[in-house]
């Protein structure tokens, strides 16, 4: 009866899917990492189109970072909204961002960066943006920022980095630091 169930789950999955299905430019190499991110996380072990299907109807988060990538795209940026509702509480206002990004947790989240490169993991209440002055921060690759945590102001937080549970952060962060507190500071 499980698997039944499991089938039929699927097939739903997959009709709505068939909605947005012609827009997903699947030559997009930054999209393409984005789901091999998310399915890599999810431990999802099944082809790309079944993966995407499951993702967009099991996480909010992945809706809103599809709509943000498609910017460019108006209509079908409403389309993917009206088909797969986003998280009203995540905000995605940055000018670039590299595949791969991870949003665990997006409730009361807002990422307002210059720039932020691949493979980043962002969790729950974190604010990235500006300290009411001069520019957003650049966060760089492969950068951890847990929950509630803060990356205000023109700063540089550097490749490999970790962000530890409600940090502060206002001044640039060195390659490979784990930071924590408020104001951060290095902790190894």
């Amino acid at each position: 009866m499980r698997l039944i169930m499991k089938k039929i789950r699927n097939i739903f999955r997959l009709l709505r899917l068939c909605l947005i299905l012609p827009g997903i430019d699947w030559r997009d190499s930054v999209f393409r990492k984005d789901l091999a991110r998310w399915k890599a996380i999810m431990h999802i072990e099944t082809s790309d189109i079944l993966a995407l299907a499951e993702i967009l109807s099991n996480k909010p988060e992945f809706r809103n970072l599809l709509i943000f990538r498609n910017n460019h795209r108006p209509i079908f940026r409403r389309w993917i909204a009206f088909c797969y509702h986003p998280l009203k509480t995540l905000y995605i206002e940055t000018l670039e961002i590299g595949g791969g990004l991870f949003i665990q947790h997006g409730f009361s989240t807002m990422i307002a960066a210059k720039s932020i490169g691949e493979n980043c993991w962002i969790n729950q209440q974190v604010t990235i943006g500006y300290n009411g002055q001069g520019n957003p921060p650049i966060i760089g690759n492969n950068v951890m920022i847990t929950c509630g945590a803060k990356v205000l102001g023109n700063i540089t937080v550097g490749d490999d980095s970790v962000i530890g549970a409600n940090a502060v952060v206002i001044n640039d962060v060195e390659p490979g630091a784990i930071m924590g507190g408020i104001p951060a500071k290095k902790i190894k």
